[in-house]
């Protein structure tokens, strides 16, 4: 099978979307596909512009997507995988599958971030519904989260074209490390401190802000922790200043970390994994957490309700700082073996990468009844 891949971020640029296409392609390129990939890096293609998605984002992203429609034609490949499409002059491909990561909807909706933010994404929700309604009646759709799969139901796709597919980890590149002793000693941690560790880009949808005053309760009240946050974003030096504002002493801001060197290292010599987002879809960070075996302090979201079902953590009400901190104090005053078993013993059997490739791979050759045949024969 000839596999046409399009995303507007790919591997080593970007962030969840890239890493997600990434790990998926290299599966399938394992499993015989031959896989072109389209972005604005490429690797085999370029179209677009990085930079200007990254400046003036759904502009950027409609110029992307505008050079993707009259790129290609319907018959150079035997599938093609879209993601988060923005295509506004008319989708080139039968033989289609989408695939949405989050929606512009669902987080307008949940009024993430502030107003002028919120109008944003309200503006952009409107236009993803025009450009996802206007899809080839054959499009096959996939949602990395159940309530993004509901949420484009919402658009206005039918049900019967949609399927959850969520995200996975490396199993072989995050596990529970033998070496966490070694590890804790390089990095200067002393015996007997509680590490937490937050993993991604610092933005309106993660609530970093919360995170600091929560971490901030959880300093005064515990002596022996210490916040790492692995990550970048617009929200950076806001929350670097609230840290400091509120002489939160023991919080480490590492920026960016090489995804495939050094971030396995901080999840391997953590202790528990803290996500306060109000919205995500499936996020990468919070698998790999589960594959390293970390406990996980969430939200209580439904997007992060794996870690309720796989009894590897707590969720948590982060609009009350009080409450949330006094929940997490008391988890953190108990050991938690099971929960770090619970977490990588649920990733191995359900979100390997393998897995999620089998399962993509099967709706590819649906797309093209041609693919379905030849696969079957």
């Amino acid at each position: 099978m000839k596999l046409l891949v399009c995303t507007s971020e790919y591997f080593p640029q970007g962030a969840g979307i890239a890493n997600v296409v990434y790990n998926v392609v290299e599966q399938l390129k394992e499993m015989g596909v031959e896989c072109t990939v389209c972005s604005p890096t490429g690797p085999d293609i370029k179209l677009g512009s990085l930079t200007l998605i990254q400046k003036t984002g759904i502009i950027g992203l409609i110029s992307y997507w505008n050079q993707v429609s009259h790129h290609f034609k319907n018959n150079d490949y035997d599938a093609v995988w879209l993601q988060n499409p923005f295509i506004i002059s008319g989708n080139p491909f039968a033989n289609c599958l989408v695939t949405m990561h989050s929606t512009y909807y669902g987080s307008s909706t949940r009024g993430v971030g502030n107003l002028p933010f919120h109008l944003y994404k309200s503006f952009v929700a409107h236009i993803e519904r025009f450009c996802l309604t206007r899809m080839h009646p054959d499009t096959y759709f996939t949602g990395v989260a159940q309530t993004v799969c509901e949420e484009m139901e919402k658009i206005g796709i039918s049900r019967d074209q949609i399927t959850y597919i969520p995200n996975g980890a490396n199993t072989s590149q995050f596990f529970p490390s033998t070496e966490k002793e070694m590890l804790r000693k390089m990095l200067g941690i002393p015996e007997g401190e509680i590490v937490l560790l937050s993993v991604g880009r610092l933005t309106a949808a993660k609530q970093p802000f919360t995170l600091i005053k929560v971490f901030s309760n959880l300093e005064s009240t515990l002596k022996n922790v210490t916040l790492y946050i692995a990550g970048t974003g617009e929200l950076f030096e806001e929350t670097k200043n609230l840290a400091q504002k509120m002489g939160v002493k023991k919080v480490i801001f590492l920026g960016y970390v090489d995804h495939d060197c050094d971030l396995s290292d901080y999840y391997a010599c953590s202790d528990y994994y803290i996500m306060t987002s109000n919205y995500e879809g499936l996020p990468l960070t919070l698998l790999e957490a589960m594959a390293s075996g970390l406990p996980c302090i969430v939200s209580d979201i439904p997007n992060l309700r794996i870690v309720k079902d796989a009894n590897c953590g707590i969720a948590v009400e982060f609009r009350s700082v009080d409450k949330s901190t006094n929940k997490i104090i008391d988890y953190l005053n108990c050991e938690h073996k099971d929960h770090s078993i619970n977490a990588r013993k649920c990733i191995e059997n359900n979100f390997d990468w393998k897995i999620i490739a089998e399962e993509y791979q099967k709706i590819f050759y649906k797309t093209n009844p041609e693919n379905d045949a030849d696969n079957h024969n």
